[in-house]
């Protein structure tokens, strides 16, 4: 057998075309292949591991020699070396060969001619057409799926149509009762308003009638005060319900007149100077001359007072509040300002406080009351001027509420005559919700000495006050205004009945319950809770924690006095029978 190496390439007898096709095939030169053996010259591809060409053709070489007759090879995939000159590399190819035998003049065998022919593009145009078969029935029978899919999702989307009609026929009818719901809704308002505010108006005329014909001295006068301001404080709680119920079905429109703009604000701002020197705040109200403008005074007051009794609600007594009216020259609009000093409005909460009911303290630790409903009016009633109302930092260091109006009304709005800035009614005016003694604390009612003391915490002065004076008949009483500083006069006094408020700043009285059942001092110490809310849920958790009774706000005199008789007695009557316990004990040890 002929080794490989045998195999040398002889390109003399060949024709000069044939050896030229040849040499271009192959990307070789005669050169520098000439006597050189054939599987040196063009060896495997060696990134091929399935490469087979060299194997193949030397089998083939080696059965021509052998049996001398010509052997013709299937089509071998034999890839070309590239030259380094034009990339190096291997370069696909695909051949058909034709190995045949030459025989000398003595019989022998003398060389064998190796023809062959590149196929390498009918080879791909083949591949291309499988490919191309291969992916036409692919596509086919993705058709016939996806056939089989449009029919399905077809029906689903019969299906999801059927239910999306009856989907927006429920939702159309839910649409027609909520708007039902809204009218009624707002009907129940106006009628409740209606039947809250005659009441008030029967107990407020004649308590301002009664009050004017007391003198300074007179010992009625406090609780004829006391009446007149919770009396207004409910009032305004009503009109502020009334007001959010037409803004929301809108039937609110603006009645539009000629005012003095710098005049409105100056009125509307006096009303508020006593109730800033009770409290002690620096207020300053600064207008300018006359600002001809066309507004709803009415509405233009409900804003200012809204805004000015948020600002005196949360700035603290010794602070800071101004009311400001500007106007940038050349412009057709007025920015009013509202400015304190109190604990301001995070970012986050800025809008918050425009919706309605939405308060930035709203749990039972908050430290302020009230319905949550001013600010949203406000807003409201500007956006219904065509103006704007937004919040930032005050140069005070609290919050900064800024009205943008217009000077004019919108073309085509009726407009009434001149009218002069009027007294602002006494309904409007902002009452003190902690006055009940200027701001300073009240004054404990103590009783004799001799007599079980009782810890009254509540922070609204009126009602602590109220509490205070009723139990001052049988009992010393001493008060707190938080559920912190109560906890601290407990442990402090050691009390034997404590009557505490839910809804307190700082430690609510939930909190409280907690905190005195784990002093050890206080663990017996009875617990009244008087709370507004009526809340079951709350009443019982609140008698499983630890609280001995739970009254409801409002509530009648008597029964509070029958309540709290009743755990001081079980207390006292507990205290005789430890002392009754010890005193036995002690016999019982000297008799040992």
């Amino acid at each position: 057998m002929w080794p490989l190496r045998d195999f040398a390439v002889e390109l003399a007898r060949c024709p000069p075309r044939s050896r030229i096709a040849y040499l271009d095939a192959t990307m070789t030169a005669r050169e520098a292949i000439l006597g050189r053996s054939l599987f040196d010259v063009f060896p495997d591809n060696p990134d091929d591991p399935e490469a087979a060409g060299v194997r193949n053709l030397a089998a083939s070489l080696q059965r021509v020699r052998q049996e001398g007759v010509a052997d013709a090879m299937p089509v071998q995939k034999y890839d070309i070396r590239v030259p380094d000159e034009l990339g190096g590399g291997f370069e696909e190819r695909f051949w058909s060969p034709l190995n045949a035998p030459v025989f000398g003049p003595d019989g022998e065998l003398a060389c064998i001619v190796h023809r062959v022919e590149d196929v390498t593009e009918f080879v791909r145009l083949q591949q291309a057409r499988s490919e191309q078969g291969a992916l036409t029935r692919e596509l086919r029978e993705r058709a016939e799926r996806m056939e089989g899919e449009v029919v399905v999702r077809a029906r689903e989307v019969a299906e999801t149509s059927r239910m999306l009609k009856e989907a927006n026929a429920e939702l159309a009818r839910l649409y027609e009762r909520t708007r039902e719901l809204d009218e009624l809704k707002s009907q129940f308002f106006a009628n409740v308003s209606h039947e809250l505010r005659t009441p008030l108006a029967l107990i407020l005329a004649p308590a301002e009638r009664l009050l004017a014909a007391r003198s300074a001295d007179d010992p009625d006068r406090r609780e004829l005060e006391l009446v007149l301001r919770n009396a207004r404080l409910l009032l305004r709680r009503v009109n502020d319900l009334l007001d959010a119920s037409k803004l929301e079905a809108s039937r609110v429109g603006v009645a539009y007149a000629e005012i003095d703009l710098a005049e409105q604000v100056r009125v509307v701002g006096s009303n508020l100077e006593s109730l800033a020197a009770n409290r002690g705040i620096a207020y300053t109200v600064r207008a300018g001359g006359a600002l001809r403008a066309q507004a709803d005074p009415e509405q233009l007051e409900r804003v200012l007072l809204n805004l000015l009794s948020n600002a005196f609600k949360f700035t603290p007594p010794g602070g800071t509040i101004r009311l400001e009216l500007r106007v940038e020259p050349g412009s057709d609009r007025a920015l009013v300002e509202v400015a304190d000093s109190g604990p301001g409005i995070a970012p986050g909460q800025r809008e918050a406080v425009f919706e309605r009911f939405r308060q930035v303290e709203g749990d039972a630790t908050r430290r302020f009351g009230g319905t949550g409903l001013g600010l949203s009016i406000a807003r409201e009633l500007v956006l219904l001027h065509g103006g704007s109302l937004a919040v930032s930092d005050a140069p005070e260091g609290g919050a900064l509420f800024v009205i943008d109006l217009p000077l004019a009304a919108p073309p085509g709005a009726v407009v009434r005559p001149a009218v002069a800035a009027g007294p602002v009614t006494r309904a409007a005016v902002i009452e003190d919700e902690h006055a009940g003694g200027a701001g300073a604390p009240a004054a404990a009612a103590a009783g004799p000495e001799d007599r079980p003391l009782v810890l009254v915490i509540e922070d609204n002065r009126d009602m602590n006050r109220l509490v205070a004076d009723c139990l001052a008949d049988g009992y010393r009483v001493e008060t707190a205004f938080d559920g912190r500083e109560g906890l601290a006069r407990a442990i402090a006094l050691r009390p034997r009945l404590i009557v505490s408020d839910v809804m307190m700043p700082g430690m609510s009285g939930e909190e409280l319950v907690r905190a005195v059942r784990q002093q050890a001092s206080l663990v017996d110490v009875p617990i009244l809770i008087l709370s507004a809310r009526a809340d079951d849920e709350l009443r019982v958790r609140l008698l499983r924690e630890g609280a001995s009774d739970y009254v409801f706000k409002p509530f009648s005199i008597e029964e509070l006095r029958a309540r709290a008789d009743n755990l001081v007695r079980a207390k006292l009557a507990d205290e005789r029978l430890e002392t009754m316990r010890l005193t036995l004990e002690r016999v019982r040890i000297g008799h040992d």
